[in-house]
């Protein structure tokens, strides 16, 4: 069922629930009251019972009845009834009466000297009236049709607007259920127009401030991350090929060049070290396929703690320290206490020393920058050098997987070593940005969240 309909049937059953709730209490309120209209009515009557008899001694029930169908309407089975201080009738004898005297003893005992009840499936009011004739107790008994029919009435107009209020509900809640999930609507069709060739396509936004606007914000959101995923993957496949294709394309060119004559054996050795040299940087390649999948599988696996930057970075120029004097460094710091990160020592040191070895191999050894700093929270360390630096288009995809910068192609590498960076980065919930000027060299910033436990 869609939602648009279930929406509809689950507002109708909720105020079919809600209305015939208030029916109900409406009716039993209205035969509450009918029946209590019903008992005054028989009070008043046996008031004027009362008077008439015991008020007007020489009356005679001939003449009480004369009078009750010329001035009273009769009521459905009406009876009356008049007893005594002995509890027996007077004026007026039926032998069918069911009256016992624990009855008449209660009406004389009642508050206001009145009682209502039922007697014989009749409605009945009772009264106890004192004259200068005595203590009597009068006792009228009726059935009440016409409030029995004022009930059947009202039952079938609340039912027949029931069913009728329950038909304009279930339109009226379909019908705005439409347009509330217009926006859905439009939104679902824009998704199925939108294919791996068209992630450049966006839903459209509603100007309301609701959960379909942020629905389909999220979703605008997801597309750019899946286009940027795509692209990505684009250029790792092109520039995976085109690193792969090199090394090939030499060992291939080698030997057929050696397999078109016989070749002396010096020959022979200069191609097989070719072969072999192209060979071994095949097999860098390689492993720096299965190294960047193996940062992707491990993610949820590595093991973090905390890390004081100040040592970290000292441990990193010590281990550059011990690979030649050349490599040299200008460390500039702005902390005052220790500052501590939750992350993974060895792979925090090995995406520092990625861009550090780049630093070098970039700026022919010259001193590498290192500055420390913090700023919101985060820890900046910022790796900067002297080298060619790269264009201002290709830093977009500086982190790629073997991409290479236009002017990096003479230096050997293989183009994943900042990529590696970046998936370390990304590992400990930070970022990492560059920026340079072609010729007067790179400047890496690495931001990490500052732990706030230590």
């Amino acid at each position: 069922m869609k939602i648009r309909n279930r929406l509809s049937m689950e507002f109708t059953l909720l105020s079919a629930g809600i209305l015939l709730l208030v029916m109900i209490i409406i009716y039993l309120l209205f035969a509450d009251y009918v029946k209590q209209v019903f008992f005054h009515r028989l009070r008043d009557r046996a008031l004027i019972t009362a008077q008439v008899f015991l008020e007007k001694d020489e009356l005679t029930k001939k003449s009480f009845l004369e009078i009750q169908q010329k001035y009273m309407r009769n009521l459905t089975e009406e009876k009356n009834y008049i007893y005594n201080e002995e509890n027996t009738q007077s004026f007026i004898s039926d032998s069918s009466a069911t009256v016992t005297p624990d009855l008449i003893n209660r009406i004389r005992k009642s508050q206001n000297n009145e009682l209502f009840f039922q007697l014989d499936n009749k409605q009945a009011a009772g009264i106890s009236y004192k004259d200068n004739q005595g203590d009597f107790v009068i006792i009228v008994t009726a059935q009440n049709l016409s409030g029995k029919q004022y009930l059947n009435n009202l039952l079938m107009l609340l039912c027949i607007s029931w069913v009728i209020g329950l038909v304009i509900l279930f339109l009226l809640s379909k019908r705005f259920a439409g347009k509330a999930l217009g926006p859905i609507v439009h939104v679902n069709n824009a998704i199925r127009r939108i294919r791996s060739g068209t992630l450049h396509e966006r839903v459209l936004v509603p100007q309301n401030k609701d959960e379909i606007n942020e629905l389909a914000n999220n979703f605008n959101e997801l597309l750019t991350h899946l286009e940027h995923a795509f692209d990505m993957q684009r250029s790792f496949v092109s520039n995976a090929s085109h690193e792969l294709r090199t090394p090939l394309t030499a060992i291939i060119g080698e030997l057929e060049v050696m397999l078109n004559k016989p070749r002396s054996q010096e020959e022979y050795i200069s191609t097989m070290k070719s072969v072999l040299a192209e060979s071994e940087k095949l097999t860098v390649i390689i492993n720096r396929l299965f190294e960047l999948s193996n940062y992707d599988a491990a993610r949820p696996l590595q093991h973090f703690e905390p890390v004081e930057i100040t040592g970290l970075m000292q441990e990193i120029r010590q281990y550059w320290q011990h690979q030649g004097e050349q490599f040299q460094f200008r460390h500039e710091s702005s902390f005052t206490k220790p500052v501590y990160i939750n992350g993974n020592k060895v792979l925090l040191e090995t995406a520092i020393n990625n861009l550090i070895k780049n630093a070098f191999k970039f700026s022919g050894n010259k001193p590498v920058g290192i500055q420390l700093s913090t700023s919101k929270n985060q820890v900046q360390i910022s790796i900067s050098d002297e080298g060619i630096g790269f264009e201002a288009a290709e830093r977009a995809t500086l982190f790629q997987p073997f991409f290479r910068g236009s002017n990096a192609r003479s230096f050997p590498g293989s183009g994943v070593g900042l990529s590696i960076t970046e998936k370390i980065v990304q590992m400990h919930q930070g970022t990492v940005d560059a920026e340079s000027e072609p010729g007067k060299g790179a400047r890496f910033h690495i931001n990490l969240p500052i732990s706030t436990q230590f």
